[in-house]
C-alpha cells in the first residue's frame, strides 16, 4: 500500500475511533456503587443494563482496535516531521499504547463487574459485595490513570506540531494545553477531588 494509502487508513481509524469511543461512553449510564445486598438496587442496576453495559465494554475494544491503527500513522507522520533523529514519536507510540491498554483493562473489569452482580442474582449468594466494590473502585482508578499516557500523548504530539509547523502551530498550542489540562484532571481524580462532570468535558474536547 502506498503512503497516500496508509495515510488515508489511519485518518479514517482515527475518525472512527473518536465516533466508536464516545458511543461506548453515552451507551451506558454511569455505574452505581455496588451494595451488599443480593437483589438490592445496585444489584437491580447491573442486571437492567447489562447489555447496555457489555455493549460499552464491546465499543471500548473496538475502539482500542481502531486506535491502534490511527497510532501507527500519526507516528510515522510524526517521524517524517522530525526529521532523522524522531524523539517524540516513539513517545507518542508508547503512551498511546499505554493508553489503549489501560482502556482494555478498563472495559475487561467492567465485564467482570456486570458478570458478578448477575450472578449473584442468579444463585442469591450472598458475600460477594466486598469483591464487587473493588471491581468498582478498580474500574473507575484505570480509568483515572489511563489519563496518565493519554495527557503524554497530547503533550508529545503538539509539540512536534508546534517545533515542526507541519501543521498550524496553534493547534499544537492548543494540543499542549490540552495535554496540561488532563494531566491535572487525572491528578485531581486520583487525590479525589470531585470533578465530575468537567473531567468528561474535557476528554471529551481533547478527542475532538
Amino acid at each position: 500500500m502506498q503512503r497516500p494509502g496508509r495515510d488515508r487508513v489511519a485518518a479514517v481509524s482515527g475518525v472512527l475511533f473518536v465516533v466508536v469511543l464516545l458511543a461506548g461512553l453515552y451507551v451506558a449510564p454511569d455505574l452505581v456503587y455496588p451494595e451488599e445486598q443480593v437483589g438490592g438496587v445496585a444489584g437491580t442496576f447491573y442486571v437492567n443494563y447489562e447489555s447496555r453495559l457489555l455493549a460499552q465494554a464491546v465499543l471500548f475494544g473496538v475502539a482500542s482496535v481502531l486506535f491502534l491503527f490511527f497510532l501507527g500513522g500519526l507516528r510515522a507522520f510524526l517521524a517524517r516531521a522530525e526529521g532523522q533523529d524522531p524523539r517524540l514519536a516513539p513517545v507518542v507510540l508508547a503512551a498511546g499504547a499505554v493508553f489503549t491498554a489501560l482502556g482494555l483493562l478498563q472495559a475487561a473489569t467492567l465485564t467482570a463487574l456486570v458478570a458478578l452482580r448477575g450472578n449473584e442474582l442468579g444463585v442469591r449468594a450472598q458475600g460477594s459485595g466486598w469483591a464487587a466494590r473493588a471491581l468498582f473502585y478498580l474500574e473507575g482508578a484505570i480509568g483515572d490513570m489511563a489519563l496518565f499516557p493519554f495527557a503524554a500523548f497530547l503533550a508529545a504530539a503538539a509539540i512536534v506540531l508546534v517545533r515542526t509547523r507541519v501543521l498550524p502551530r496553534w493547534l499544537g498550542w492548543i494540543g499542549v494545553a490540552l495535554g496540561l489540562v488532563v494531566g491535572l484532571v487525572a491528578a485531581g481524580s486520583i487525590v479525589g477531588l470531585d470533578i465530575e462532570p468537567v473531567d468528561q468535558a474535557i476528554f471529551v474536547l481533547a478527542l475532538v
